[in-house]
């Protein structure tokens, strides 16, 4: 089994989280999600949501204003094991781009949520909805 380490980031501004859609020429293109991904060789969680905002959004964050809210995993396939590290996000520097994304929206934290969700992110849209996330 292989094992993805993943960072994603609910950006949050007023009752609002920002939700990016993926490219359309990208695996599950056109899908929506948080903003995030992978991490690279050696890098830590917080190393990445650092770079991943910035390639998909053009912002930069200090790692000081990163909370961490959650950590889920999820399956794909049985090849697959996804560990997604959450963090909240409240400031940041730098106007939002679309740099490596389709579109953004931000959208009520208690929904209603786009209905091409990706599957790993579905616990956290549960978790936001139901109030489980102070943020």
């Amino acid at each position: 089994m292989n094992f993805i380490f993943v960072s994603i980031c609910l950006l949050k501004k007023k009752n609002k989280i920002l939700f990016c859609k993926r490219p359309f020429k990208k695996y599950f293109g056109g899908y929506w999600e948080f903003p995030g991904g992978k991490l690279k060789r050696n890098e830590t969680f917080e190393d990445a949501i650092k770079r991943e905002l910035f390639e998909e959004l053009g912002i930069h964050i200090n790692e000081q204003n990163l909370s961490h809210l959650d950590l889920i995993n999820h399956t794909y396939d049985n090849k697959n094991f996804i560990v997604l590290n959450v963090f909240c996000l409240k400031k940041w520097t730098g106007n939002l781009k679309y740099i490596d994304i389709q579109d953004f929206s931000w959208i009520n934290k208690n929904g209603p949520y786009p209905k091409k969700f990706l599957e790993g992110g579905l616990m956290i849209l549960k978790r936001l909805k139901s109030g489980y996330y102070r943020i």
